[in-house]
């Protein structure tokens, strides 16, 4: 049978911990020629914004339908995946920088995002697994596995900066660590931050206190974490302090002179963070250029280490305590390969799941050339 896993499915079995130690593995494995990533793509297609009426968020432009693909294999789980995603997006400019926004399609507010998990022996497909939940975790969860390797031994204080959907799974999953007593959170939407502080308080089991600025955040923070849908820096290169450690969920979140002042700075992937193709060619994508491999830099992307380098023991990652070590974050098929794998796994020891005849995903030999 092919498992159909939902994100309430998701949500039931999946475990910060676990989602962490998944990603080590996976991160080892890449690093140490077990695990492989495809390019990661996304096609955009021009949409009009009279298309979604008042689903549309006011000032947004362009509008576009992104198809997104970010495939893995790992091979100690048998396992390959590629991670698709159908979505409108938009971009509204803020007092804050641009933000992408994802537009509810269709008239009853709902996204396409699925993750195919193949069996890497038979070819089959095991699993069609719901993206959502699962998407924020992969990413916080590769982070919290930098911390747990790059940040000093007696890091207890995290900034975080943003307070959305990545940003709950950064709480859970760093907090999950058992090394922070705190975590200092800015956003500068009015209300979100108490709120967000009072939630994943109660949550996590760990005091997160909001703050004044995303300056605030940063200073005196042992661990810097920039979890925003922002397209501009949200953090500056002379606000990162000795000793700290500092990741993100897109790299244009800090200065690119703030990778450049790392004393010690890894990656999860190299390669380009996206290869985008767009009908009427990419240069209304906001986002296009803004890359910080397309700037000219002092950094040479493709030969920094993997974070998997130093979870391997290869590269030896923070050797002072004065040392501001990086993480640069960036999709990962990998990713969704491990956590996909962990989510289907626990499923089919529970009983959870809809089965589906694996007949209807499966041709017979007189079709095939």
């Amino acid at each position: 049978m092919t498992l159909v896993i939902d994100n309430p499915t998701v949500e039931k079995v999946l475990t910060a911990s676990a989602v962490n130690d998944a990603l080590e593995n996976a991160a080892r494995e890449l690093a140490t020629g077990g695990a492989v990533n495809a390019p990661p793509y996304r096609v955009f297609t021009p949409r009009r914004e009279e298309e979604y009426g008042p689903q549309f968020p006011p000032g947004g432009s362009p509008a576009h339908h992104s198809y997104t693909s970010l495939s893995g294999a790992i091979a100690n789980l048998d396992v390959t995946t590629d991670r698709i995603d159908s979505d409108i997006i938009t971009y509204v400019q803020t007092p804050d920088g641009i933000r992408q926004r994802r537009v509810p399609g269709t008239p009853d507010r709902k996204f396409c995002g699925l993750i195919y998990v193949y069996s890497s022996v038979t070819g089959e497909l095991l699993a069609i697994v719901h993206d959502g939940f699962l998407q924020k975790f992969r990413v916080a969860g590769t982070g919290a596995v930098g911390a747990k390797y790059l940040a000093r031994q007696d890091a207890r204080v995290m900034g975080l900066v943003g307070t959305g959907w990545q940003a709950q799974a950064a709480v859970h999953c760093f907090g999950a660590l058992g090394r922070l007593e705190r975590i200092e959170v800015f956003s500068p939407t009015p209300g979100k931050k108490e709120a967000f502080a009072e939630q994943m308080t109660a949550e996590a089991g760990i005091d997160v206190v909001p703050v004044a600025s995303a300056r605030e955040a940063v200073r005196g923070a042992d661990v810097v974490y920039m979890a925003t849908n922002s397209k501009d820096p949200v953090v500056l290169a002379d606000w990162l302090e000795p000793g700290q450690f500092v990741s993100n969920v897109s790299d244009v979140e800090l200065e690119l002179a703030g990778w450049e002042r790392c004393d010690v700075l890894t990656m999860n992937r190299h390669g380009r963070r996206w290869m985008r193709y767009a009908i009427g060619g990419v240069d209304v994508i906001p986002e296009h250029g803004r890359d910080q491999y397309t700037r000219p830099t002092s950094i040479d992307w493709d030969g920094l280490p993997l974070l998997g380098d130093v979870i391997a023991g290869t590269h030896p990652g923070r050797t002072s305590d004065d040392q501001i070590t990086g993480l640069v974050l960036r999709g990962d098929g990998v990713q969704f390969t491990a956590v996909a794998h962990l989510v289907y796994t626990l499923c089919k020891e529970r009983g959870l799941g809809v089965e589906l005849p694996r007949e209807l995903f499966l041709q017979d030999e007189k079709y095939i050339p």
